[in-house]
């Protein structure tokens, strides 16, 4: 499998770091903001993890008014990179050793369906961008992740990529942008029966 590869695209939550222990407080903050006493767990943002962040702000968020929606979105874009910036996320076991070896050998990519900046939020703090050749998200261009896939398929003219990510919606992505798919089973989602599997981040060096 690895022999046919140019390229590997990766999600990013649940994938190369988990950062829910900061972006909830990003959130729980948004909300006191514009007056709303709620809070969201680290475990809801590991559960909607993947989503578009406009389906996260209908699914989990709609109790807030449709005309506060908008403060809201700014206000937590503003404190999810601020947040970021400082605390970070925790990266997953052997990613910075992994992902040094992998790109010398493979051209790499991150497509996620986060907020604009979030990528270059997470690359600046872990000093990540030399391994990376291009990256795109929904917070860009407002497209959907296999649209997004697409894009970086086209843009950097790439052969036979795979993309790799945690959630049934990363799978569902990459079929419909016809590109195989591994699924990091020590993230956050949970697929059953998936064609290739690795059960920690350092396993892409073997398959």
């Amino acid at each position: 499998m690895i022999k046919e590869r140019d390229s590997i695209i990766f999600d990013l939550d649940g994938t190369l770091w988990d950062a829910s222990e900061t972006v909830f407080r990003a959130f729980n903050d948004s909300l006191k903001e514009i007056g709303f006493d709620v809070n969201v767990t680290s475990q809801e943002v590991r559960n909607f993890s993947g989503l578009k962040m406009d389906d996260i702000f209908a699914r989990f968020f709609g109790f807030i008014p449709q005309e506060k929606l908008p403060e809201f979105i700014e206000i937590y874009n503003q404190k999810e990179k601020e947040y970021l910036s400082k605390s970070g996320g925790k990266l997953f076991p052997k990613v910075k050793e992994t992902l040094e070896k992998l790109s010398k050998n493979y051209s790499l990519f991150i497509v996620s369906n986060c907020m604009a900046g979030y990528i270059e939020t997470f690359l600046d703090y872990y000093d990540f961008n030399s391994y990376f050749d291009d990256y795109e998200c929904f917070g860009n261009d407002n497209l959907p992740k296999d649209e997004n896939i697409r894009l970086i398929i086209r843009r950097n003219d790439l052969q036979n990529p795979v993309y790799i990510g945690d959630t049934i919606w990363d799978k569902e992505s990459s079929d419909k942008a016809g590109i195989d798919f591994i699924y990091a089973a020590y993230g956050f989602g949970n697929i059953e029966n998936p064609e290739y599997q690795i059960e920690n981040f350092e396993d892409l060096l073997n398959i």
